[in-house]
């Protein structure tokens, strides 16, 4: 079992940080995996800092990181001088590189129609991330055959899911892990986690 199955069997509700005001909840969230959404270079440091503290993954959405160019140097960067556990993205060129820095590496998709879960099923393919996340998160369950068909990678859902209730729906049709920002959302946490082992009993 890799690490990020581990994590997300243990904690299936990731944390999305997208406001550094929120840092403190995001510490105190019974989650696994934190990912750093539009994290700035100047105080990534110090963060990362923090969440080591915890025993969390890191990731960078590195599309969204101000301050650093997103390419290889970049990730070299992040993987050898901050000590991030992995990356976002929605480049397949940026997801071997990560790779080979030996770091997790996250691909986003997104679902507007048929052509663009066909593109995103091929392009996952062909770059093979260790999971795959597809925005918005509801559309998970509409294409669950195909996920379970032809992904083998580990499926996260993110974007539009506001309510516990959409995020069981989501866990037991086609997603391992559900990730958001919205701050009410991992403080339920624990009480999804429960619904699941109640739901697999």
């Amino acid at each position: 079992m890799n690490v990020l199955r581990y994590a997300l069997n243990k904690h299936p509700i990731i944390v999305s940080l997208t406001d550094a005001r929120d840092l403190e909840k995001a510490l105190r969230a019974e989650t696994s995996v934190i990912i750093l959404i539009q994290a700035d270079i100047s105080t990534l440091g110090d963060v990362v800092k923090r969440i080591k503290e915890t025993d969390k993954l890191i990731f960078v959405h590195i599309d969204l990181m101000k301050g650093l160019k997103r390419d290889p140097a970049g990730i070299e960067f992040l993987a050898n001088h901050i000590g991030i556990d992995g990356i976002v993205t929605t480049h397949a060129n940026l997801i071997r590189t990560a790779q080979r820095l030996d770091l997790l590496a996250i691909q986003r998709i997104f679902i507007l129609d048929s052509a663009s879960v066909k593109q995103g099923i091929k392009s996952i393919q062909e770059s093979r991330p260790d999971a795959v996340e597809v925005l918005p998160g509801v559309a998970v369950p509409h294409i669950k055959d195909q996920i379970e068909s032809k992904i083998r990678q580990l499926v996260i859902a993110g974007g539009v899911i506001n309510t516990e209730d959409e995020i069981m729906y989501i866990l037991n049709n086609g997603a391992e892990g559900v990730s958001s920002s919205a701050t009410e959302l991992w403080t339920s946490a624990p009480d999804i986690k429960k619904r699941l082992k109640q739901s697999d009993s």
